[in-house]
C-alpha cells in the first residue's frame, strides 16, 4: 500500500521515514533503493528530542519510569492479580515454590525485579515470573525451586560442560 492507499509493487508495509511515523508506505525490499543521503535527510528532519529518543532506543537506553512508592505498590498489586489470572499449568512451579517457601509470595524485591524487566507491565511481569520458576523447576528440580541457585548447586559434570562452553551439556542439565 502506498502513501495514498493504493495497492502496488512488492515490498514490506512499514511506517514511513522517521519524520512521518503515522504515514504508511511500502518500503522496498531492495537495499539499493535507499541511500545514505535518504537516511541523513530523514535524520535531519527530526527534532533534537526525536533524534535523542531514537538513539536511546538503538542503544537500549529507555525513558525513565518514575518509581514512586505508590506507583510501585500499585504495580505489585496488579502483578499479583495478573499472576492469579494465569492458568494453573503456567504458574504451577510458582505456586509450588511459594508453597515450599511462603515468604516468596511476599518478596516485593522479586516482584519489582520482574516489573522492571518488563517496563512495569504487570501482565508481562507475571508471565516472566511464572516462566522463571517453570525453568528453574525443569533445570534444578523441586528441592532447589524455592532457593537461590549457586554454583555449588550445579553438579561437577554440569560445571565441566559449562566451563568448556559446550551446549551439548544441556542434555545433562535437564536430566537428573
Amino acid at each position: 500500500m502506498t502513501d495514498n492507499g493504493d495497492e502496488g509493487g512488492s515490498g514490506i508495509m512499514h511506517n514511513s521515514c522517521f519524520c512521518h511515523p503515522w504515514r504508511k508506505t511500502v518500503v522496498s525490499i531492495e537495499a539499493r533503493d535507499h541511500t545514505d543521503a535518504d537516511l541523513a535527510a530523514d535524520m535531519n528532519a527530526l527534532s533534537f528530542e526525536q533524534r535523542q529518543a531514537m538513539e536511546d532506543d538503538i542503544h537500549g537506553v529507555s525513558d525513565i519510569i518514575e518509581e514512586t512508592p505508590e506507583f510501585v505498590k500499585e504495580k505489585i498489586i496488579e502483578m499479583r492479580e495478573e499472576l492469579n489470572k494465569l492458568s494453573s499449568r503456567k504458574r504451577h512451579a510458582w505456586d509450588r515454590a511459594s508453597f515450599l517457601r511462603p515468604s516468596l509470595s511476599e518478596d516485593e524485591r522479586l516482584y519489582l525485579m520482574c516489573l522492571r524487566a518488563r517496563r512495569f507491565r504487570p501482565d508481562d511481569a507475571a508471565s516472566l515470573l511464572a516462566a522463571y520458576y517453570g525453568a528453574k523447576l525443569d533445570l534444578f528440580g523441586e528441592n532447589l525451586l524455592p532457593h537461590r541457585i549457586t554454583w555449588n548447586d550445579v553438579s561437577r559434570t554440569r560445571r565441566v560442560s559449562s566451563s568448556m562452553g559446550s551446549f551439548f551439556g544441556l542434555e545433562l542439565f535437564t536430566s537428573s
